[in-house]
């Protein structure tokens, strides 16, 4: 029995597709319940950027639509697999949204309203689902704490001291503190693994194609993914089940056919069968924080218990990683970013002379995360120096899938811990580059090689003083 609406915003989207589907709540109601208090509590959090204005007053438009819908099921005769739908949901700034801002977190774009939705939106608008607004997010997504947007600053719902992540803070901190169902976000080197980590819930990357990019606003086009945040993994199903579908409008878009993701996640677990691989490097204590390594260790205890046969694996190209990624993707950063000129794209100068327009373009429309790593894309693309830092970087991009497929070879599932840290409080490595890159450290391999990744909880950890995640920290319940 349902007791209150307020008590539905905690459940799982399958949970509440069981209860659209026959008939003991209504969606629209749901919505209004779930935008309700997504607003009530964003003072605190600071998760949207851009709320969905259309969304409290689609009811009469939709009505008609809605009730020809049959329901679905696991399996509906005729019907396909089972979907997401009729549910709300929240999406980062950095997928295009019709007649809504999409800044991708930088003052370049605060006056962009697309005249088109990103191909994943358009997908879950045409299963009727309900966009809540837009959420916050790094700068062009490029952060690993959310510190680097230019509009507000998202907080960790557990401990409102520390970061939740980046750089799709807002919709990692969004699912976790029930202000909707599911959120989309995009993953170039953990952007979605990370802040999922740091805000306990899952976060999913699929195979680099899987889902369309066509409407992302571009970070670095050869690692940027979109993907899931949700409180379960078979949720996350329900949306792939959605959204994974070929599009001709992204040349890079591989979906395959003919896959019931939610069937495949409701399979039982043949522990006994399952290799499982663990990269040496990422369970170095010099590398990976005390309560991480040991939260680890207990999940890895926990599937060898149940049968699962854990293999040690080298991995020589482990340091090499995070600077084949950060070289990588400032250059095509770089790239990307320099059709943000104040002529086509971005923001407008009044300036006569044309250097002087370009100038006070980019320096007053990008933030300093951005410009830094404009400069580095810029310096390692120069002709002096492309040979000795991109195709080098370049080549041991192809070491890298190449490792990966040998292990692939030896393990089903290969496991490593999402961050080697905690969460960390605002500010503390805001000054340092090199210290906020290392967040990525157990990420950036799986975008480098275009493989599919996920964060699942694994348990909390003390920072700080903290018990982290800590959600009796925030009233979010106002009522």
């Amino acid at each position: 029995m349902v007791k209150t609406m307020r008590e539905l915003l905690a459940r799982n989207g399958h949970e509440l597709l069981d209860l659209i589907e026959s008939k003991e709540i209504d969606h629209f109601e749901l919505l209004q319940a779930q935008l309700d208090f997504a607003r009530s509590v964003d003072d605190k959090l600071g998760a949207f950027i851009t709320w969905h204005e259309e969304a409290k007053v689609l009811r009469p438009s939709l009505a008609v639509d809605i009730e020809g819908l049959r329901p679905r099921r696991d399996v509906v005769p005729g019907g396909g697999p089972r979907r997401f739908n009729r549910l709300p949901y929240a999406a980062k700034d950095i997928f295009a949204t019709e007649g809504i801002a999409s800044t991708a977190g930088s003052r370049m774009l605060e006056d962009y309203r697309p005249a088109y939705n990103a191909t994943c939106i358009e997908h879950l608008k045409q299963e009727k689902n309900h966009l809540l607004g837009k959420t916050n997010m790094d700068e062009f997504a490029m952060g690993s704490s959310g510190e680097t947007s230019a509009y507000n600053t998202t907080r960790n719902p557990w401990s409102t001291e520390h970061v939740p992540g980046g750089s799709s803070s807002g919709s990692a901190a969004a699912v976790a503190a029930c202000q909707c169902v599911m959120a989309l976000g995009t993953d170039t080197g953990g952007s979605i693994r990370q802040p999922a980590s740091f805000c306990g819930i899952v976060g999913y990357k699929p195979t680099y194609g899987m889902l369309s990019r066509y409407g992302m606003i571009a970070y670095s086009s050869s690692c940027d993914q979109a993907g899931i945040f949700a409180r379960s993994a078979q949720d996350v199903a329900l949306v792939m089940n959605t959204i994974a579908r070929p599009d001709g409008l992204d040349s890079t878009c591989r979906t395959p056919q003919g896959v019931d993701y939610y069937a495949e996640a409701q399979r039982e677990v043949h522990w006994k069968k399952l290799r499982l691989g663990v990269l040496k490097p990422f369970t170095d204590p010099q590398r990976i924080d005390a309560p991480v390594l040991d939260n680890f260790n207990a999940a890895l205890e926990r599937m060898a218990g149940a049968g699962a046969e854990v293999v040690e694996l080298d991995f020589p190209l482990a340091d090499y990683c995070l600077p084949a990624y950060y070289i990588i993707t400032a250059a095509e950063c770089s790239s990307n970013l320099a059709r943000y000129d104040g002529i086509r794209y971005g923001k407008r100068s009044a300036k006569d002379e044309l250097m002087q327009r370009y100038l006070e373009v980019r320096s007053e429309g990008f933030g300093p995360e951005v410009k830094r790593r404009i400069l580095l894309g810029a310096y390692v693309l120069s002709a002096g120096y492309y040979d000795a830092y991109y195709d080098r970087a370049r080549r041991v991009r192809r070491d890298i899938r190449a490792a990966l497929d040998k292990m692939f070879t030896k393990v089903d599932i290969i496991a490593t811990p999402t961050s080697p840290t905690l969460p960390f409080k605002f500010g503390e490595r805001l000054e340092d580059p090199v210290a906020m890159y290392m967040s990525d450290l157990c990420t950036v391999f799986v975008n480098l090689a275009g493989s599919a990744g996920i964060s699942l909880p694994s348990g909390f950890g003390e920072a700080d003083g903290v018990k982290l995640p800590d959600y009796e920290r925030v009233e979010l319940d106002n009522g």
